[in-house]
């Protein structure tokens, strides 16, 4: 059964971790003639050598093309059960690293179409079910230990994204998060931004901090992309989300 978006993901990690660095990931389009496996490659290579790595996922991991989508299926290098059962076996060796999922609209398309839901399937298959959600992902990560007593907290929220407008703008619609990753645009980018808080509590007027992580895709140029004259974007970059466990504090690196 698949959880409500509204139900909060929760990680309580290890009170003697100094920090996490978590690889968000998205965009792969498995599939595609234009999936850069050694982009891949690389990214995998980082989260496995990273002994404080974790991983949360933002949809279109597979490119499923069916015959009703702007996707050429007959381009593809791979048929979209053939994408699952990839994906389960390169996500097998670092599946105890995953934080959270959500789908892409990729995926979409096969819930709107067969009430399929190829991105639960892969989990599923990895015994991690419970960490997917269909729209939108909230987690709440504990890591290490500010005092005797309580740990450092963070929020994040997790969706694919629609386009960059609509998508910055919600960013404003969510009290209380700290760090928003979302894909889609194959835009990546990183910006830190403020929103005015009225603390009512302390009688104060404050500002809130959160972070917006775009994802870069996995995807060279070429094919849809370059018929509809898309701007090229790197593939080269990855993003690392680092949480202190010493003291709460978010920062964002690009490698």
């Amino acid at each position: 059964m698949i959880n409500n978006d509204f139900q909060l993901i929760t990680h309580k990690l290890a009170e003697d971790l100094p920090y996490i660095n978590i690889y968000p990931i998205g965009d792969l389009h498995i599939g595609s003639g234009d999936f850069d496996d050694g982009a891949f490659r690389r990214w995998v290579k980082l989260v496995l050598s990273d002994p404080y790595s974790k991983v949360v996922i933002i949809g279109d991991m597979l490119d499923n093309g069916l015959k009703t989508s702007l996707t050429n299926s007959y381009e593809a290098k791979m048929q979209p059960f053939e994408q699952k059962a990839w994906l389960v076996n390169e996500l097998r060796p670092i599946k105890d690293k995953i934080l959270g999922c959500v789908q892409g609209n990729h995926e979409y398309r096969s819930s709107i179409l067969a009430d399929m839901y190829p991105l639960y399937d892969v989990l599923a298959k990895l015994d991690l079910e419970y960490l997917y959600r269909q729209n939108m992902g909230f987690l709440k990560v504990n890591v290490g230990s500010r005092t005797e007593s309580r740990q450092c907290s963070y929020t994040l929220v997790l969706a694919h994204g629609a386009s960059k407008t609509k998508t910055e703008k919600f960013s404003y619609a969510i009290d209380g998060m700290d760090i928003l990753v979302t894909g889609h645009i194959h835009q990546p980018k990183s910006a830190f931004q403020s929103k005015i808080v009225i603390d009512s509590k302390n009688e104060a007027v404050v500002m809130k901090d959160f972070v917006h992580i775009t994802v870069p895709s996995f995807q060279k140029l070429g094919g849809y992309a370059l018929r509809g004259m898309f701007m090229p974007q790197s593939s080269n970059v990855i993003p690392i989300i680092k949480l202190d466990g010493t003291k709460k504090d978010v920062s964002v690196s690009w490698i």
